[in-house]
This record gives C-alpha cells, structure tokens and sequence, in this order.
C-alpha cells in the first residue's frame, strides 16, 4: 500500500464531509447512511505503491424523488471503487486513474420498494467498441439489502426494471462517487423555484470534488484540441492503429 494512503483517505473524507453537508442544506429531509466517510471509504491495502484505490459502500442516499415534495420517498444506493495514480499524492488535484460505480433506486409504494433503476458506470481504456466513459443498465434489486440494514426497514421488493437489454454502452461523463452524489442532488433536490441558499448549496456541493480530476488527462486523444471543443460522443472511443 502507498505510504500516503492514508493522507489520500484523509482528504477524501473531507471531500465526502463538505459534500453530505451540501446535501442536507438543501434538504433537511434528506439523509446519507453511512455519513462519515471513515465508514463509506475504505483503503484497498492490496493496490499497487504507485496507486490509491478507495472502495465505497454501499451508501444509501434518502431523498425526495421530486424536490418539492416533503417526504423523501426514494433510495439511492451506490457501491463501486475509485483508483488514483501518482507519484504525486501530496498536492491537489489528485489524478483519477480509473473507478467503477454501480447504482440502484428504490420507490417507496405502499407497503413494498419498487426498484426503478439500475445502472453501473465503467472506464475502459483498452477494448475495442468501449467508450472510454460509459454506462450499462440492468437491475441492481440485490442492492435492496443495503436500504434494509442501513435504514432498518424490511419491505418487500417490486423489480421494475426487469430484463432491460445489458450490452448497451452509452457514452457518458465520469460518474464516479462525487460525479453521482451532485447527480442525486441536481434531480430530486432542485428545480425551477429553488431558493437561493438551495443553488449556493448545491454550487459548494459541486466544488466539494475539486479535489479530484478525471481520467481524461491519461488519453491524449480526449484532450486534443477537436475534442475538448466538442464533446460528441464519437471523440470518446479509442482509435484504431493505421495498420490495424
């Protein structure tokens, strides 16, 4: 394990501190099990000396499904991992080098939880066909287990989203654990008639992941000139060789 592990787990804990803290300011009926990040991050001893990689969850977020609603009637349950690259881990921005995030929400129905969504964020640098950022659906109802211990409740699950087609690769942003928790917090917690405390809220919510860049700086052909003025998907696929 890198001897700045811990310094790295240090300042993600804040990162994850100052984020839960957005959160609750912009609904004070909104809740995330486990809060403290000690709890939601925990060290991979096993990683290589020039690497940091934290794995997380699962955490489950409570939130209103429509932000002008005052009961919070949905849960968003998030696992996966995040992977940072030196040899540098005493200056910020820390570097991503790669990370895996799957997600699950919940409804509550009546007496029973209906899961309505599921997905899992990936990176691929290498396999032909991969966006390089992307995301892939299917049901995540075994994530149910984590609503059950963290918020003590014993609901039924109702699969909803069934046997939705798993091979689709969509390109996407790099959703990892800070890109998700801004995600849950611009969908069910702002809208059109926000107040102003909400939108400051949330912008310093958003700031909490300053202390990361994304993956992009390892692939030159994201971060040339055509491509970060552009943004279409077809720039986010790894080219094939002249001589392939």
């Amino acid at each position: 394990m890198n001897k700045d592990a811990h310094r790295v787990r240090l300042k993600v804990n804040d990162a994850w501190q100052a984020a839960i803290y957005g959160l609750q300011q912009m609904s004070q009926v909104s809740s995330v099990m486990p809060q403290s990040g000690y709890e939601a991050f925990r060290l991979d001893t096993n990683a290589p000396d020039d690497e940091v990689k934290l794995d997380f969850g699962p955490i489950v977020f409570n939130v209103p499904e429509r932000p002008n609603r005052r009961s919070p009637d949905l849960f968003v349950v998030a696992q996966g991992w995040l992977t940072l690259e030196g040899p540098d881990f005493k200056q910020l921005p820390l570097r991503t080098k790669s990370f895996g995030t799957e997600v699950g929400y919940f409804r509550q129905k009546g007496q029973s939880l209906e899961h309505v969504y599921g997905a899992h964020f990936d990176m691929d640098e290498i396999r032909p066909g991969h966006p390089v950022f992307h995301v892939q659906f299917g049901s995540q109802q075994a994530f149910v287990a984590a609503v059950h211990t963290l918020f003590k409740r014993d609901e039924a699950v109702v699969d909803r989203v069934g046997a939705v087609l798993g091979t689709v690769r969509t390109p996407s942003a790099q959703m990892d654990i800070f890109s998700v928790i801004a995600q849950i917090c611009a969908d069910h917690l702002m809208w059109q008639d926000s107040s102003t405390d909400v939108k400051d809220a949330f912008a310093k919510l958003r700031r909490s992941g300053d202390f990361l860049v994304g993956a992009a700086h390892r692939l030159p052909f994201l971060s040339e000139a055509h491509a970060a003025g552009c943004y279409r998907a077809s720039h986010w696929y790894e080219a094939p060789a002249a001589n392939a």
